[in-house]
């Protein structure tokens, strides 16, 4: 490839072939993670180059002391070793671009306001870790609670039934036949209450890392209360069916079959690329269609919020009731004022705050009250301030 881009192609291999050689171990998927990465976002310099490299492809902080020092070789000195530091120095090479330029910015923001969302696509796989003796009894109280709180639907066979609103003709005829044709006993068919399908889809991207194990539990004990009518996605930066891996009934065998097919766990944030990949596909459609959908995630979407609005007024049409429950809304100041939030609020059945098992049993217990109230009513509860209007 001549030119300047095959000149920049080849030092980048160069780089990731340095890495290998001084022992960090680069999987080929986290080496076209930063390709990609480069590609839909050329880094202005090498400090944003640096985090991209470090983000995507370093995997044990301990081999951060030769990433560095290979990122300073190929990218900082000119494919030239540093010259070491001066005598009476520290024994830090100074930054190029003056003291503390290479720092990522400080999270000093207020919490919620997407600060800790990233854009950036990552494989890899995360221990979830065991439950614990502390979280088993909300865990029973949750498998408890949810065969009462889901929502039922009238079936479509007729099952016989004192109280039907059809009369059986079929049996009527066929006791007559054994009667000499005396009609002497009258039954009726109704159609029985079935539950509706659940649909749990859990946002394990980077910023709800602290709550990830929780929130699969909380769907575990879902799974294990329905079996047959429920069903479990996770989304980051990409979307993963985990009905089949999550069915086991030990939870941290469970979890542990999850986190070996969730490759994107504590990486970047795409709520609206991951919602649009379901409602792509007809068989994800089907089982959203009457169903009662539930979304655990905070809604820290990057970039443009419009896919992921309009992915999720799709949801809120297909689905039998839309519930959002966010680990931010558990906080007494918490306001849904992002531009992604505020704007599907009111495309939203109720907005709750879930962070843990024991606020996950309080929504739950909640759920009979928003299934009997009338549809998209969670900008009733979080009403948006008016930016005009002073504080």
């Amino acid at each position: 490839m001549p030119g300047p881009v095959g000149l920049a192609a080849g030092h980048l291999w160069a780089f990731l072939a340095a890495l290998r050689g001084a022992g960090v171990a680069t999987a080929p998927p986290k080496q076209a993670d930063l390709l990609r990465v480069i590609a839909s976002s050329p880094p202005p310099g090498p400090t944003k180059l640096y985090w991209y490299a470090r983000i995507t492809l370093l995997q044990d902080i301990g081999d951060l002391p030769a990433f560095d020092r290979v990122f300073d070789t190929w990218f900082r000195y000119g494919g030239q070793e540093p010259v070491p530091p001066a005598a009476g120095d520290d024994g830090e090479a100074p930054s190029p671009n003056g003291a503390g330029q290479d720092d990522p910015p400080a999270l000093d923001a207020l919490p919620g306001d997407g600060v800790e969302a990233s854009a950036l696509s990552t494989y890899g796989r995360r221990e979830f870790g065991p439950a614990g003796d502390e979280r088993r009894p909300v865990m029973a109280a949750l498998r408890a609670t949810w065969p009462a709180v889901l929502p039922a639907t009238p079936s479509r066979r007729r099952r016989p039934s004192r109280s039907g609103d059809r009369l059986d003709i079929r049996h009527a005829w066929r006791r007559a036949h054994r009667h000499d044709g005396e009609f002497i006993e009258l039954r009726r068919l109704a159609r029985p209450a079935r539950p509706r399908r659940l649909l749990i889809m859990v946002d394990v991207s980077g910023s709800l890392r602290l709550h990830t194990p929780d929130l699969l539990r909380l769907a575990h004990t879902a799974l294990r209360a329905a079996p047959a009518r429920t069903e479990v996605f996770t989304f980051g930066t990409r979307l993963t069916r985990i009905t089949a891996a999550l069915a086991h009934p030990h939870a941290d065998r469970a979890l542990r079959a999850v986190s070996g097919q969730v490759t994107d766990a504590d990486g970047g944030t795409a709520i609206g690329t991951a919602l649009a990949h379901f409602l792509a596909n007809p068989r994800f459609v089907a089982l959203a269609r009457g169903a009662l959908v539930i979304v655990l995630s905070d809604g820290l979407e990057r970039g443009d919020c419009a896919p992921m609005v309009r992915a999720t007024a799709r949801l809120a049409r297909l689905s039998h009731r839309l519930v959002w429950w966010s680990p931010l809304a558990c906080s007494p100041g918490y306001r849904p004022v992002t531009r992604a939030m505020a704007a599907q609020l009111p495309l939203l059945d109720h907005l709750g705050g879930v962070r843990d098992l024991p606020t996950g049993l309080t929504e739950v217990r909640r759920l009979p009250a928003v299934l009997t109230a009338p549809r998209h009513t969670a900008a009733r509860r979080w009403p948006t301030p008016d930016p005009r209007d002073p504080q």
